[in-house]
């Protein structure tokens, strides 16, 4: 019901609009809050500002329009400084008006949904006079900078001094493809192996030795004796 009340405002409007810059009346919106830029739930503060002969005895309509949306009616206030009943009876939220020496309108919390184009109207000897709006839009919001990933450099390749412990491979690396010969690994490997087999070889040396000497020894077995000389008897079979 609200929209279509005010498409129908608007309407009428449209149709007033040449009668109505015929008069060459001078209104203007401004703002009254010395020119701070709009922050959200901050109070904000409009001046209708007429120059015209007569125009500020027959009372100003408040207007909103939105970028993307049909003109919308706020209130109308009269010349006395009231505030007309709208549809529900009360003043709409948020929303102030008042006469001093010029109409003013306050948004007391701005929002959101309260940006807009503001206009100030008047309805004098049946023509209506338009004031130029004002835009009132918060501010974009900073757009944060592309954060960038720190790259980690690659592993280096160059060559590094060899140690012992460079001869210990890790199970879980993978072996790579031996090219020449590693003095340092070899050295470590073929010393010890040839340290065992030249203690193997003098064992076997000394075992032969051993062994040798055993196969000299002579079995001295005693005869037994029958004369009183001491000599060997001899056998029975030479007798």
């Amino acid at each position: 019901m609200a929209r279509f009340i005010s498409l129908l405002f608007f309407l009428s409007l449209s149709l007033c609009c040449c009668r109505s810059q015929s008069q060459g009346s001078k209104m203007s919106v401004r703002l009254h809050s010395g020119g701070r830029p709009l922050t959200l739930a901050a109070p904000v503060e409009l001046e209708c500002v007429i120059s015209g002969h007569g125009l500020s005895d027959s009372g100003v309509s408040w207007m909103r329009q939105n970028r993307d949306s049909a003109p919308e009616f706020i209130l109308f206030i009269t010349s006395l400084g009231r505030v007309a009943s709208t549809e529900n009876g009360k003043p709409p939220a948020r929303f102030k008006a008042k006469k001093e020496s010029n109409y003013r309108l306050t948004v007391t919390s701005f929002q959101e949904q309260d940006q807009g184009n503001y206009y100030c109207i008047v309805n004098h000897n049946q023509r209506l006079h338009f004031s130029s709006g004002i835009p009132l839009y918060l501010p974009a919001p900073p757009t944060a900078a592309p954060t960038t990933k720190a790259t980690t450099p690659p592993p280096s390749t160059t060559a590094r001094s060899k140690d012992p412990g460079d001869c210990k491979h890790s199970p879980k690396t993978a072996k790579a493809p031996k090219k020449g010969m590693d003095l340092s690994c070899d050295f470590y490997i073929w010393v010890p192996l040839a340290s065992a087999c030249l203690l193997l070889l003098i064992a076997l040396l000394a075992t032969i030795t051993v062994c040798q000497k055993t196969r000299r020894r002579r079995c001295k077995c005693k005869r037994p004796m029958n004369g009183s000389n001491g000599k060997p008897s001899m056998p029975n079979r030479y007798v």
